[in-house]
């Protein structure tokens, strides 16, 4: 504990190497897409802004989890953004949060 917070522990390394992609294009919306924690399947990891999440399924083949990341990245290009995430955005731009820079608001 330090100051009154633990440290986060690590990403799993292929966990971190999507990350590093995805904050390597430098785009708003992003997805990679990386072997599970047990390596048993795929899954995709998506960002928005500074955000990072997880699609909820798991996918038996590479394939199959970019088709995902490409759905999930297209719906997100097509709608219309809440009020909520238009200001996180112009937030996000403000800062010059694109092209890796660590910023979660």
């Amino acid at each position: 504990m330090r100051n009154g917070h633990y440290p986060l522990p690590p990403l799993r390394p292929e966990l971190q190497a999507a990350h590093d992609e995805m904050d390597a294009k430098g785009d708003y919306f992003a997805y990679a897409v990386c072997r599970t924690h047990d390596g048993q399947a795929w899954e995709v990891t998506t960002r928005q802004g500074g955000m990072y999440a997880a699609l909820d399924g798991r996918y038996l083949d590479h394939d199959e989890a970019m088709a995902a990341g490409v759905a999930w990245l297209l719906e997100q290009l097509d709608r219309e953004p809440t009020a909520d995430e238009a200001a996180y955005r112009a937030l996000w731009e403000s800062m010059g949060a694109s092209g890796g820079e660590n910023f979660s608001g």
